[in-house]
Formats: structure tokens, C-alpha cells, sequence
């Protein structure tokens, strides 16, 4: 059973990194210009907890219990933080970080709830 949960998270957490490197730049580029930062944070928000929800439905495995679903959320979320920073130190490195916008405390807080959804949902989801 392990095994399949640290699949499940491994896999969990690589769909829900995929998601926010789609819809990051879409909210940089499209919608913040048109709409502002702060509504275009939770416009990805709330697309990305769609995402999450069906990334959680379809690597979830069969049969995991209370304790399978903690490795699935842990490791979910340690491969997000882990991408996360392997890209802010690529944009650093590259001079990319420098030419965004700065996002202040308000627009960051979205993100944070989602990291919370993250880690809720394989308790939460069931296979779809």
C-alpha cells in the first residue's frame, strides 16, 4: 500500500505543479494586465482548485486508508515546494524574477489556501 501512495502523491503533486506553470503565466500575462494582480490571483485560484480536485480524483489510488492518504497529501506537497523553488531559482538565475511585477501579501494569499487545499484533498477526494 506504500507504494501506491507514494505513487499517488509523486503523481499528485506533479499535476498540480503542471497546473500552476499553465495557468501562472496566463495570469501574468493576460489577466493581471486587463484585470489587476489581486483578481487575477483568485481567478487562478480558482481554477487551479478545480485542477487540484480532478488531479486528486485521478491519481488517487484504490483502497487507501488514513494513513496512505497523509503520504499522498506530504509528498503532494513536497514535490510542489521542491518545483517551486527549483523555478524561483531559475528565474533568479536567469533574470526572469526581475521582470515580473512584485506580488504583495494579498496576492500571494490565494496561493497559500490552495497549498492548504492541496494537502486536504486526498482525505477529501474520492476516485473519479
Amino acid at each position: 500500500m506504500t507504494g501506491r501512495a507514494v505513487g499517488a502523491g509523486l503523481g499528485f503533486g506533479g499535476l498540480a505543479f503542471l497546473a500552476g506553470a499553465l495557468l501562472g503565466p496566463l495570469r501574468e500575462w493576460v489577466l493581471a494586465p486587463r484585470l489587476g494582480g489581486l483578481a487575477a490571483a483568485w481567478i487562478e485560484a480558482a481554477a487551479m482548485a478545480l485542477l487540484l480536485l480532478l488531479a486528486a480524483r485521478a491519481t488517487l489510488a484504490e483502497g487507501l486508508g488514513p494513513s496512505g492518504r497523509a503520504v499522498v497529501a506530504a509528498l503532494a506537497l513536497a514535490v510542489v515546494l521542491a518545483a517551486e523553488a527549483a523555478l524561483a531559482w531559475l528565474f533568479a538565475a536567469t533574470g526572469l524574477a526581475g521582470q515580473r511585477a512584485p506580488r504583495g501579501a494579498a496576492e500571494q494569499a490565494p496561493g497559500l489556501l490552495l497549498l492548504g487545499w492541496l494537502v486536504l484533498l486526498p482525505f477529501l477526494a474520492r476516485r473519479g
